[in-house]
Parts: C-alpha cells; sequence; structure tokens
C-alpha cells in the first residue's frame, strides 16, 4: 500500500516541545531559523489532525501540542491516532 506523506507548518515553539515529547519522530537535524518549521506526516496522521482541527476549531500547533501532552506512547508508538504509526520528520 503506497501511503502519502504530507508537510505541515507548526510553530518553533510546538516543533521543540514534539521533539522533547517524542524525538525518535522528529530528525534531529537543525531547526531552521524563523517561527514555523515544516514536518512530515503520514497521511493517517495527517487526516487525523485535520479531523481534529476542523472538529475542535482549533489550529494544526494546538492539535499538535494536545498530542505531545497526551501520553506520546499511546499516540505516537502504537499508532493511538488512528492507524499505523508513522515517523514524523522535519524537513528543511
Amino acid at each position: 500500500m503506497d501511503m502519502r506523506e504530507y508537510v505541515i507548518e507548526i510553530s518553533t515553539e510546538v516543533f521543540r516541545v514534539l521533539q522533547q515529547q517524542a524525538p525518535g519522530y522528529v530528525a534531529w537535524s537543525e531547526e531552521k531559523p524563523g517561527p514555523t518549521q515544516k514536518i512530515i506526516l503520514g497521511q493517517d496522521v495527517y487526516s487525523e489532525f485535520i479531523d481534529r482541527a476542523i472538529a475542535h476549531r482549533q489550529t494544526l500547533d494546538q492539535v499538535v501540542l494536545a498530542a505531545c501532552t497526551r501520553a506520546a506512547t499511546q499516540i505516537f508508538a502504537d499508532g493511538g491516532l488512528g492507524g499505523k504509526s508513522k515517523r514524523v520528520k522535519r524537513t528543511n
């Protein structure tokens, strides 16, 4: 099955929280200067983030931060966001 990947932009602050809470899911390359960082999400995680943002009228930053503050092992490690677990990688 071909899994598509999508790029979203999140704030640098939320990106740093993501690095701390789920370090295996963010590439440890240097972050770019600026207020936002780009990350790559698998289609299942991307769809879940977009659906949650719309349903709860939240920004992607709020959705990613909420995912980070929940049990990271449940959400990221075992696919707790509604699908297979997928690495979240930082893009250049």
